[in-house]
């Protein structure tokens, strides 16, 4: 009797001590580790959380903020299917890749691999698998 008492007290507790991992494990929105991203990310990030709570049904809400790998190198790129048609990459340095020199426009959308979503707004919809 007092084994079943004792198992039925795990059973209680475990779930618990599962959910409490859970939670400590993720990072706030952030799908990539926060420490990984720079700080110009960091802001903008912050600016649209701060546009959502402001306006719910603004177009913030639909926004994501997605990393690419291109030339041994991160970008990073704003989509929002109500606000930005063409979305620019921007290197994690926070310079913006030139969309009219030459090929490397070109290049990057053929090349450029590895898509992790970084942010993603509440209303977002998922246009890359």
């Amino acid at each position: 009797m007092e084994g079943v008492n004792k198992l039925l007290k795990v059973k209680k507790i475990l779930p618990c001590i599962l959910l409490a991992c859970l939670l400590c494990s993720c990072e706030k929105d952030y799908l990539v580790p926060e420490s990984e991203l720079p700080q110009w990310l960091k802001t903008s990030i912050k600016q649209d959380e701060k546009a959502i709570e402001e306006n719910l049904k603004g177009g913030a809400a639909l926004g994501a903020w997605i990393r690419t790998r291109w030339d041994e190198a991160y970008f990073y790129e704003y989509h929002n299917l109500l606000l930005s048609s063409m979305p620019r990459p921007i290197s994690h340095g926070g310079d913006t890749l030139d969309l009219w020199v030459g090929d490397i426009h070109t290049d990057y959308h053929k090349e450029k691999c590895c898509v992790v979503y970084v942010w993603k707004g509440p209303d977002y919809i998922e246009i890359f698998d």
